[in-house]
């Protein structure tokens, strides 16, 4: 399987006539996903695009996707997926970094593509798929594009570029991690394998399809022959609905989605008991959260630790952890780990010289693998900064037990400094989190005369509790340790997220750090 599309390929010539894509009224088998596929990828030859070239997509869930990691893989090209979550600079920086030539657009996006049309001269060719064209002069409709002759590129090897996967923009601006064909084949593998993924799982996406957290688990389920049911877009009652209509067996949800569908009115009205697995992941889930969900969806669990350079997999809390945990209270740690190395993964703790540090000491977390990026986008730099030796240097600070279980306590820029003492901002927040009435929390430090950095915590209530900040700095008192214990208490009526559901913590700093030079206190 040299490439991508060696995946559908294979299903293709097994069970041509299967249903592969569930999309509202729309059924798609392997072999009208192939041929597809194919097509899409004659349409973008017959426009002129040569091997490498980038085609950038903005566009919700749904069946096309398919038609966009299949085809690219045909053609030879490079997938660029557009968060469309971001500002029109924000797409534009990321469509002039990678020089797309190409972007395919939803009707919903058709507006803020306008407004950057002439700030990004290395496109070519717009297309669009709704059935209305955009507001601006030579676009292409998508059916048109399909219409063309199929093609598949000859020769295509594991190790040609097959995305460049921008990452979130939590840390500032985005880079472009570039992921080989071997990357993503070997990262489905290990899910796959670990997991026994087979013919008999219809895997659910409601998370969005533009964030490689979701291409995870699409290519992992197309590797062993699963079936796919897609929601155009995360909101709890589709996505109950879609459950209960197509007996959907897994899928992957972060914290904040699960949060909102056990809290959901409605959801004793719909039939669940097909879900057999929900993967999860961007942080850990509290115990009273897992708890509630596991009673209200009647599943197991699953935590993947990682990150876009990993393609995106490095570790993996199986259901065995997450049911030992929950039946022992002495084992509730395990909640705050990240499970163990994937197979096909090495992952270890270093100091800043590289060497592992003691079992239970904090340090670096560094990964090696098949799946790891081969480096950052026309940013040598930064390439060389984070792969060192053949490991990638994920900039986390983590952890090991002694039944090597790793633990992330923070992002290295997360960590706060308060009065000399090193506070790790997941603890607070797993205390918070623990709290009756806290729906969703974010830790940060804030500047402060007297401590350097503030503990403080920003809350978002669940409808209808009433804590006041005071209550909850005395509950986390009982919790955990003085100084780690927030200053002060913010509350908001949501937090910002990211297109992949991880909470901003860089929009909530800048409240409080703008116009100071220096972010360190």
């Amino acid at each position: 399987m040299h490439n991508l599309l060696g995946q559908l390929k294979h299903w293709t010539r097994l069970t041509p006539s299967r249903p592969f894509i569930y999309d509202g009224e729309t059924v798609l088998t392997f072999v009208q996903c192939f041929d597809r596929a194919l097509r899409f990828a004659g349409g973008l030859k017959a426009l002129g695009l040569e091997k490498e070239a980038r085609v950038a997509p903005i566009m919700f869930n749904g069946f096309r996707w398919y038609d966009l990691y299949y085809g690219l893989s045909a053609g030879g090209f490079v997938n660029v997926p557009l968060n469309f979550r971001l500002a029109g600079p924000e797409i534009a920086y990321q469509i002039n970094d990678s020089q797309a030539q190409v972007v395919i657009m939803d009707p919903e996006f058709y507006e803020v593509i306008a407004q950057i049309k002439d700030m990004i001269p290395s496109v070519l060719h717009f297309v669009y798929t709704g059935e209305a064209p955009p507001p601006f002069d030579g676009a292409i409709s998508y059916d048109t594009l399909l219409a063309a002759e199929s093609y598949e590129a000859s020769g295509g090897d594991e190790n040609d570029l097959f995305g460049i996967y921008y990452t979130g923009g939590t840390t500032g601006l985005a880079k472009g991690v570039m992921l080989t064909h071997k990357n993503i084949i070997s990262n489905a593998f290990h899910l796959t394998a670990t997991m026994g993924l087979g013919t008999d799982q219809l895997a659910l996406h409601s998370a969005p399809m533009f964030h490689l957290a979701d291409g995870a688990i699409n290519f992992a389920i197309t590797m062993g022959g699963g079936a796919h049911v897609l929601v155009k877009a995360f909101e709890p009652k589709a996505v109950l609905n879609a459950i209960s209509r197509y007996k959907a067996t897994v899928t992957l949800w972060v914290p904040t989605m699960i949060n909102m569908l056990v809290n959901h009115p409605q959801i004793a009205d719909f039939d669940l008991s097909s879900l057999r697995l929900v993967f999860y992941g961007a942080s850990p889930i509290s115990p009273d959260l897992l708890r509630k969900a596991s009673q209200a969806l009647k599943c197991d669990f699953t935590q993947l630790y990682g990150m876009t350079e990993a393609g995106p997999i490095l570790t993996i809390l199986l259901p065995q952890d997450h049911r030992r945990a929950l039946s022992d209270p002495s084992q509730q740690y395990l909640l705050r780990a990240g499970g163990r190395q994937i197979i096909g993964v090495d992952v270890r703790v270093v100091d800043q010289n590289g060497k592992d540090v003691a079992t239970g000491e904090i340090g670096e977390v560094i990964a090696r693998g098949d799946n790891i990026t081969r480096g950052y986008w026309n940013k040598p730099q930064e390439t060389t900064n984070a792969l060192i030796d053949g490991w990638y240097w994920s900039k986390d600070l983590g952890r090991i037990d002694e039944e090597r279980y790793l633990y992330i306590v923070d992002r290295a820029k997360d960590m706060i400094i308060s009065g000399g003492e090193n506070v790790y901002s997941v603890e607070v927040e797993n205390a918070l989190m623990s709290h009756p009435d806290v729906l969703e929390v974010a830790v940060i430090g804030v500047p402060n005369k007297e401590w350097g950095e503030a503990v403080t915590a920003v809350v978002v209530l669940k409808p209808g509790t009433s804590a006041t900040a005071e209550q909850l700095r005395e509950f986390c008192k009982q919790r955990i340790a003085g100084y780690k214990v927030p200053k002060a208490v913010t509350f908001m009526d949501a937090l910002p997220k990211s297109g992949a559901g991880k909470i901003m913590k860089k929009d909530l700093r800048e409240i409080y750090w703008k116009g100071v030079d220096r972010r360190v206190s």
